[in-house]
């Protein structure tokens, strides 16, 4: 009988990222029946039973600062899932953090945002990270963000100030012009805010558009409103962290770089579901795309909506969009041609006409144009990493 491999699993099983790295690397020892798992809490006390147990490697949520040198220094090889630490030397698998930043960067921007915050943690790395993506992305349109720190890792440690931190937030929103679009380092301090907002009597999204990271439905449904969240690929990292343990475990070497995977999509629910656009032409010419984009419209339905000229109106949207009428029409197409791919398991037909496309094969023209792959290919990739 051949022995098996013990895995030992270390991460809070709370936090639906780390419930997510679960799934995937269940999945990816669904044909290795030899392996054997023991899961366990980051906390020192487990330390005594994983060094009994002798596991053959383990898998680490790295979010505890007393386990970071025990941890580093065991005997066998660890596969990290976290940044949250900037001095820890292990081998990690997480999601691109910059680019978490960059697509909430542009989702607020596409929504015609000309100022912006961030909330989250100052020293963690995913959290610093994500800020720097974020304020990058958005420095070269010459856009500024105003920031307020609080140690969410994704949760604020145990013995935090709740009502420090309720005051300072208070204050910073208090401060901040509007409308302001405010990416949180994760969906737990996104939906402080929103707490934050309605106490201060501030309205979601009109007033305050708030975007969190990792799509905890939980923390999304419970916000007021839901809650917009970039997807953290969490399930596809749980998968490649086991795949890259198995290769360790079996003398491969170390890897010298992090291996990073981009995050998925952005969910919009209602806290960024608005237009913060203050020519009412031209909100009111968004609106009516997103609304009517699934009937087949063209340019000319908009124009007409809008009972403005086409020259006047384009000219609107290239000041203050920076981009036509039709590729408006047609970003609106593609953004509802992802959702039904990756929320349906409709066929390409179906997916173009719902989406506002005349034909499957315009649809793949217009789709690969903005997202560099084929509806089928998108479709497979985010199959592929849940």
């Amino acid at each position: 009988m051949r022995e098996p491999f013990r895995i030992a699993l270390i991460m809070s099983l709370d936090i639906a990222y780390c419930r997510g790295v679960l799934r995937g690397i269940h999945a990816y020892s669904a044909h290795k029946a030899h392996w054997i798992f023991r899961d366990g809490t980051p906390d020192r006390r487990i330390l005594k039973p994983l060094l009994e147990w002798q596991p053959h490697g383990v898998i680490v949520h790295l979010a505890e600062r007393s386990l970071v040198e025990p941890i580093s220094e065991l005997p066998m090889p660890v596969v990290n899932t976290t940044s949250t630490f900037d001095d820890v030397r292990l081998p990690l698998v997480e999601v691109d953090h910059h680019e978490v930043g960059r697509l909430a960067a542009e989702h607020f921007l596409d929504r015609g945002f000309t100022r912006f915050g961030y909330f989250g943690s100052g020293w963690t790395g995913f959290s610093r990270q994500r800020e720097e993506g974020f304020r990058k992305t958005l420095a070269k349109t010459g856009y500024d963000v105003s920031s307020c720190y609080a140690d969410f890792m994704p949760r604020p440690p145990a013995e935090s100030s709740w009502k420090e931190v309720d005051t300072r937030v208070a204050d910073w929103l208090s401060s901040l012009s509007r409308p302001t679009a405010i990416l949180a380092s994760n969906d737990i301090p996104a939906r402080q805010l929103s707490y934050m907002c309605r106490q201060l009597e501030l309205r979601v999204p009109d007033e305050i558009a708030i975007l969190g990271v990792d799509n905890d439905e939980l923390e999304c449904i419970l916000a007021t409103p839901p809650l917009s969240t970039v997807v953290n690929p969490s399930e596809k990292i749980g998968y490649q962290a086991a795949e890259l343990l198995d290769k360790l475990i079996h003398g491969a070497p170390r890897p010298n770089v992090s291996i990073t995977i981009r995050p998925d999509r952005i969910i919009t629910r209602q806290s960024t579901d608005t237009v913060a656009i203050n020519d009412p032409d031209v909100a009111g010419a968004v609106a009516f795309i997103r609304s009517h984009v699934s009937e087949g419209i063209g340019v000319g339905d908009v124009v007409q909506a809008v009972s403005l000229s086409r020259r006047k109106l384009e000219r609107k949207f290239r000041q203050l969009l920076g981009r036509t009428l039709l590729e408006e029409l047609q970003k609106a197409r593609v953004e509802t041609a992802k959702r039904l791919l990756v929320e349906s398991d409709m066929l390409m037909p179906m997916v173009a006409r719902r989406s506002g496309f005349s034909t499957t094969g315009r649809l793949s023209v217009v789709f690969r144009q903005f997202t560099g792959v084929t509806p089928t290919e998108y479709r497979r990739n985010w199959q592929m990493s849940r």
